[in-house]
């Protein structure tokens, strides 16, 4: 029992500690990427009006400079080595165009997240950072 005490409270004081840290510099742009798989009662359609009402989404609250950009993730048969296009897995991209905080989520935000919500699910995510070397 002391042994799970002593565990709790080292991962709580650590939690503390890296959520105070410093923020991370980035010398470009932040990016969120993800790889979304359709679950068996969504649709690929269904996924790309999620994305579309998320580009209106950001437009309407004046992140213009923000880009999503959403691709099929190429898949190969490994038999045949055959390569094409999935409609079950998508890589997708945010670009964030500012360094401000997004804005308030209200209900047109709640809708195209549960649009993807209705047609994915999240099989990773990462925050990244795109040097301004690698943006044209």
């Amino acid at each position: 029992m002391r042994k799970l005490l002593l565990a709790s409270t080292l991962l709580a004081c650590s939690v503390t500690l890296f959520a105070q840290g410093p923020s991370l510099v980035c010398d470009g742009r932040r990016a969120t990427v993800r790889i979304s798989d359709i679950t068996a009662t969504g649709t690929a359609k269904g996924f790309m009006d999620a994305v579309a009402a998320h580009r209106i989404w950001l437009a309407s609250h004046g992140l213009t400079k923000d880009e999503v950009i959403t691709v099929p993730v190429i898949v190969r048969d490994e038999q045949t080595r055959v390569r094409s296009y999935s409609d079950k897995q998508f890589w997708s991209i945010h670009i964030h165009g500012s360094k401000d905080p997004e804005p308030k989520h209200d209900e047109a935000y709640d809708a195209f997240v549960k649009m993807y919500r209705d047609n994915s699910d999240i099989k990773s995510a990462y925050d990244i950072c795109l040097p301004n070397s690698s943006l044209k």
